[in-house]
């Protein structure tokens, strides 16, 4: 009878335990796909993302016609893609293993330095559309004789990086992004209120959120008192609100914001707290969105009753972003027009104006999908004077102020 060696032992015992292995791993593969296409076909699907924040793809229902000119592929793969069985729970189990395991410290190109999500650019931007544009737009408000001006608030990783926040390792190319577009307003002869000149000088948590893009509320309103400091000198009419008059109001709950949803929980060591300012005897104004629905108001109380992990809390500043808004005093102290360009940032900020203006209006071109021509609307309206009011991550606008003008 050969005698079998411990060597030959030992590894029989170790393809043995490999095929198990294998074998386990195959089966429960199977089974988690098997499962996941079955609740995928049968199963009920979900609405949303609270992980991503955003609506997730419905499948698509079928016909002759959609699968001829390619839709229905389309977005059946879309929705498949959306329509994972947990899609959630395996977004933050990928998310804790890079972070936990893998010791990645950027994900989907947000980097945690210190508990504070950013997201450097890499990418430089020349601006040169946007620059043609101002040009032409300020020809046109020349003509027209309506004042324009440019408030420019810097970008989280701008502050980063002009206080040296970010590592050397750290690829940005914000700083030169944000001069070339200053450059930009410049040449178009555009007044430029550069908000940085104040903002740098402040501790970056007092303006920014953690886990947000955004400003908080306090650094919008230091953004509104340089903006009035220039408009009251033209404007000396215009009331301005004193921070001595304002009330912070905290939001109960941790607040994940916009970096948190790019890269989960995993990545966050802390979560914010969301504050938000309020005059102490209540704004005075009323809002219409999109030109008809009316009587909001400027803060958007719907959504602090919302309470998961991911709830979008910016939100409360006029409940979202909207391709024309409206806001007027119920008893204007004057008659003033203003016209604000906007992004997201000015958000909080125009709850404010609403306490300087008469009326105050606002296009977010981003949404107006050439439903609105900007021109004619401060013709009809009778506005008196154009804001811009962005944050310097704006390339990507061109094309949408190219529709509305």
């Amino acid at each position: 009878m050969k005698r079998i060696s411990s060597d030959e032992l030992n590894q029989r015992t170790r393809r043995k335990l490999s095929w198990i292995t294998n074998t386990i791993i195959l089966f429960s593969f199977l089974g988690i796909l098997f499962y996941g296409l079955t609740v995928f076909a049968l199963g009920e699907e979900e609405e949303s993302s609270d992980v991503e924040g955003r609506m997730l793809e419905k499948r698509p229902a079928f016909s002759v016609s959609s699968f001829l000119d390619g839709t229905y592929t389309e977005t059946f793969e879309s929705s498949a893609n959306d329509q994972v069985f947990q899609r959630d729970l395996w977004i933050e189990g990928q998310a804790w293993f890079q972070r936990n395991i893998l010791r990645q410290q950027m994900n989907n190109g947000v980097i945690s330095l210190d508990g504070v999500l950013y997201s450097p650019e890499t990418n430089a931007s020349e601006y040169s559309a946007l620059g043609e544009f101002f040009k032409t737009f300020q020809e046109e408000m020349k003509a027209q004789q309506v004042p324009v001006y440019f408030a420019s608030a810097p970008s989280k990783p701008v502050y980063a990086a002009r206080n040296g926040i970010f590592p050397r390792y750290i690829e940005t190319v914000d700083v030169e992004n944000r001069e070339r577009l200053h450059q930009r307003i410049n040449e178009a002869d555009i007044p430029l209120i550069d908000l940085e000149e104040r903002l740098r000088e402040m501790d970056g948590e007092d303006i920014y959120f953690k886990t947000d893009h955004h400003w908080r509320a306090e650094g919008a309103f230091i953004g509104y008192e340089e903006i009035m400091n220039v408009l009251t000198d033209e404007y000396p009419e215009l009331q301005m609100l004193s921070i001595e008059k304002m009330e912070t109001k905290t939001v109960e709950g941790p607040f994940y914001g916009s970096s948190a949803r790019e890269i989960s929980i995993s990545y966050v060591q802390e979560a914010d707290t969301f504050t938000y300012l309020e005059p102490k005897d209540g704004f005075t104004t009323t809002v219409c969105r999109n030109f008809d629905d009316c009587g909001h108001e400027v803060l958007d109380r719907a959504v602090l009753e919302d309470t998961t992990d991911f709830t979008n809390y910016y939100n409360l500043f006029l409940g979202d972003n909207y391709a024309q808004l409206k806001i007027e005093q119920k008893e204007p102290i004057n008659d003033r027009h203003i016209l604000v360009l906007k992004d997201s940032y000015a958000n909080p900020l125009l709850g404010y104006l609403g306490e300087s203006f008469g009326t105050v209006s606002a296009i977010d071109v981003r949404y107006a999908e050439g439903n609105v021509d900007i021109t004619d609307y401060i013709e009809e309206e009778q506005v008196d004077l154009v804001l811009f009011m962005h944050n310097d991550r704006i390339s990507g606008m061109a094309s949408d102020y190219e529709d509305a003008f």
